[in-house]
């Protein structure tokens, strides 16, 4: 057997024990905090963070926020506290194990989406519910809301759809050192490994990759950083996010931790007065627009009919900023303006 064979069939294997093991360890072991409010959760949403290591006060007051906002909207919180992987690659492997035990469940008692969150953000609204942030119920082919900062993609807040989809993705992530121990992913191999996999072509359950499953939000609303001197945010905004920078991290974290906990409603604005809720219904009803153009104009060419111009290119130009821009609303609603007046 050739070399390659042999090193595709043995991570295979090994892929195959991790997620074994794994799935025994979750659906026997659960390891969540185990706080979820009385009633019924209609939107189904669990919210995942890991914390792990010497113990670190900043983060652990910053989960609390996490737990807390779990607690009020009924959402299951679950906390990897353990290392179970290859460090970096720890998340991708433990949301992979949370979804193959929700798809082992009969569908009317899965969670629909997982809510990743990583440890450096803290929760400042308990009065927004991130299922404002998701794609309505007709828009079944996404599986990512995610948002994207000058690097790419931002995996530290991230929604995941529990889905063969997302199974088939992250298994790809979990496999790229392997596959591809060569390629040096730099200091942020997990959100780089993640980016280069959703950015493939090839591959994925349709073939084509994962591209088209993905939508990123404006950053702000789902993930505002914390710059020096400057949170990107808003009063009322849903969190604060610490990357990038390094020691003064901890200054800026104990300030946020200090004023939240010792006023813990001063951040506290209704979703009414947010306005969240109303961009969040104007943007999913321009994706959903956008969408179904693509759709109508590429079914009107296959059945032969005639458009003015150079409509294939025009089109693919358009799709590849769904693809790339989808949260830049403003270029989305020109594109599409541009393409009505077209195509009519």
């Amino acid at each position: 057997m050739a070399p390659k064979l042999r090193l595709m069939r043995d991570c295979s294997i090994a892929f195959c024990l991790v997620w074994l093991t794994l799935f025994y360890y979750v659906v026997m072991h659960p390891h969540s905090t185990g706080i979820q409010a009385p009633g019924i959760n209609m939107h189904r949403i669990a919210e995942v963070s890991m914390l792990y290591g010497d113990t670190n006060m900043m983060y652990e007051r910053a989960l609390f926020t996490h737990e807390r906002h779990a607690k009020i909207w009924g959402h299951p919180m679950h906390t990897l506290r353990q290392d179970i992987s290859a460090g970096v690659w720890n998340k991708p492997t433990y949301l992979s194990s949370l979804v193959i035990a929700e798809l082992a469940k009969p569908a009317g008692r899965r969670m629909e989406w997982l809510m990743w969150v990583d440890s450096d953000i803290i929760i400042l609204n308990d009065e927004i519910p991130v299922e404002i942030f998701l794609p309505p119920s007709d828009m079944k082919d996404i599986h990512l809301v995610a948002s994207r900062d000058q690097n790419g993609l931002d995996s530290g807040v991230m929604f995941l759809h529990v889905h063969p989809w997302t199974v088939s993705l992250l298994t790809e992530i979990m496999a790229y050192p392997l596959y591809l121990p060569g390629i040096d992913l730099g200091q942020s191999a997990d959100p780089e490994g993640m980016g280069r996999v959703l950015n493939k072509t090839t591959g994925g359950p349709s073939g084509k990759g994962y591209t088209d499953g993905v939508v990123y939000l404006p950053k702000p609303w789902i993930n505002a950083y914390q710059r020096d001197m400057v949170y990107e945010g808003n009063k009322g905004d849903l969190l604060v996010h610490f990357p990038e920078l390094e020691k003064r991290q901890w200054q800026y974290m104990a300030k946020w931790l200090d004023a939240t906990e010792n006023m813990p409603h001063e951040w506290d604005v209704s979703l009414q007065e947010t306005g969240y809720l109303d961009r969040t219904t104007i943007y999913w009803s321009l994706l959903r627009r956008a969408r179904n153009t693509v759709e109508s104009l590429e079914k009107k060419m296959q059945s032969g009919g005639s458009l003015p111009g150079r409509p294939m290119e025009k089109i693919a130009n358009f799709k590849k900023v769904l693809r790339e821009n989808s949260d830049d609303m403003e270029l989305i609603q020109t594109q599409l303006n541009a393409l009505d007046a077209l195509f009519g």
